[in-house]
């Protein structure tokens, strides 16, 4: 399985909801010290909104101040949610940190309606700059196979580029030659200005293009 971080600050709203866009699940993470903040109000309705499959975890635990058990009546008054399978951690000790990754695997469902045999759709959740290969792009392929030497354009103003790497991170990047429905991984087509890249908008191929862009793209 693939993590993606994002970030939690209210300036950053749509960026959260192309991330939990491209996610089956979300790790709902609330101090043990301080509970339920604003903000953890307002993205945790985002993951539900995206029908996302939620696991408290409740960090901070190694502190005098944590307060286990309020913390869990906070989450299943405040957000509804029941806690009985929240995870306690203390990410600055380790304690309980393997069990994180145990739920995922427990909870999480794999991603449905993958399918590689119809036209591409992948959904941009994420870009950085590289110096020697450009913007790289971080998606989730929803439908379709992306390859290395494709040409595919961005579907809200049909810019075409030629893939010239593909890959996923783990946390280190790791080459392959495709990207298959249901993946996240990175895409590498030289693309020198970033303004060309947008957050939320869908790829799709120039041979064979999806008809409809997936949902949700909003142009900054």
């Amino acid at each position: 399985f693939h993590l993606i971080d994002t970030p939690g600050h209210v300036d950053f709203t749509y960026e959260v909801s192309r991330s939990l866009a491209a996610s089956e699940g979300a790790l709902l993470l609330v101090d043990a010290t301080q509970g339920i903040e604003a903000q953890t109000l307002a993205n945790v309705y985002l993951a539900l909104e995206n029908n996302l499959e939620i696991i408290p975890i409740i960090n901070k635990i190694d502190l005098p101040s944590a307060n286990i058990e309020k913390t869990k009546e906070e989450i299943e008054n405040v957000i509804g949610i029941p806690a009985n399978n929240a995870v306690c951690v203390s990410a600055k000790t380790g304690l309980n940190c393997e069990k994180v990754l145990d739920a995922i695997v427990n909870y999480v469902p794999a991603p449905i309606d993958a399918d590689d045999n119809k036209p591409l759709k992948a959904l941009i959740f994420d870009s950085y700059f590289d110096e020697y290969r450009g913007v790289i792009m971080l998606i989730r392929v929803f439908q379709g196979k992306l390859k290395v030497g494709d040409d595919f354009k961005f579907m809200s103003n049909n810019a075409q580029y030629h893939v010239i790497e593909l890959g996923v991170r783990n946390p280190k990047e790791n080459k392959k030659e495709y990207l298959e429905a249901g993946e996240v991984g990175y895409v590498a087509a030289t693309i020198r200005d970033a303004k060309e890249v947008h957050v939320g908008d869908t790829i799709t191929l120039v041979e064979n293009p999806a008809l409809e862009p997936l949902p949700g793209y909003k142009r900054k």
